[in-house]
């Protein structure tokens, strides 16, 4: 899949097959399946406005449309699965990987590409000298959500609902 824009056509940085899930944004207390099997996830630069982007379309519907953010964390919940916080759509998406080889690849080019979305930020703040570019070091923080601003029920929650993927996964 190529992402067409405004600039031109751009092929993903990064492409793989996950099972895909979000969070309930009612209740905000279950995991509610976005695709039926496993679709491709890709991540994207926009070299115009340069962010990175995950990405998945399946058919026509666009069913994961996420900027990275600098201050974006993702949680490895089991050998299979991970989460993170898309701010901006007020969502919860989960992706569940068919072996944990698949998602640490994942993670990697998700600490990557955020890692050069922060040292953008930092060149635009170092530029305007107006804010203090502050860089958080690469650490076990990139593999949980920093803030979530989900309060500590709906966390456990949803540590619980990830159990249950885990079992779900592995069948």
């Amino acid at each position: 899949m190529h992402l067409d824009t405004n600039m031109g056509e751009q092929s993903p940085l990064y492409s793989c097959k996950a099972h895909i899930f979000q969070v309930d944004p009612d209740t905000r207390k279950t995991w509610l399946p976005l695709s039926n099997g496993a679709v491709n996830v890709q991540i994207f630069h926009d070299s115009v406005k340069n962010v990175y982007r995950i990405l998945s379309v399946d058919g026509s519907k666009v069913l994961i449309n996420t900027i990275v953010t600098a201050r974006m964390s993702f949680t490895k919940t089991s050998q299979k699965f991970c989460q993170w916080v898309d701010s901006r759509a007020n969502h919860v998406y989960g992706l569940g990987f068919p072996n944990e080889i698949e998602l640490t690849r994942f993670m990697d080019k998700f600490i990557e590409v955020k890692d050069a979305t922060r040292q953008a930020l930092k060149q635009n703040e170092h530029r305007s000298s107006s804010v203090d570019a502050r860089q958080t070091p690469r650490s076990e923080t990139d593999w949980s959500i920093q803030s979530t601003g989900l309060d500590p029920s709906v966390q456990n929650q949803l540590k619980q609902e990830n159990a249950h993927l885990k079992i779900a996964l592995a069948q």
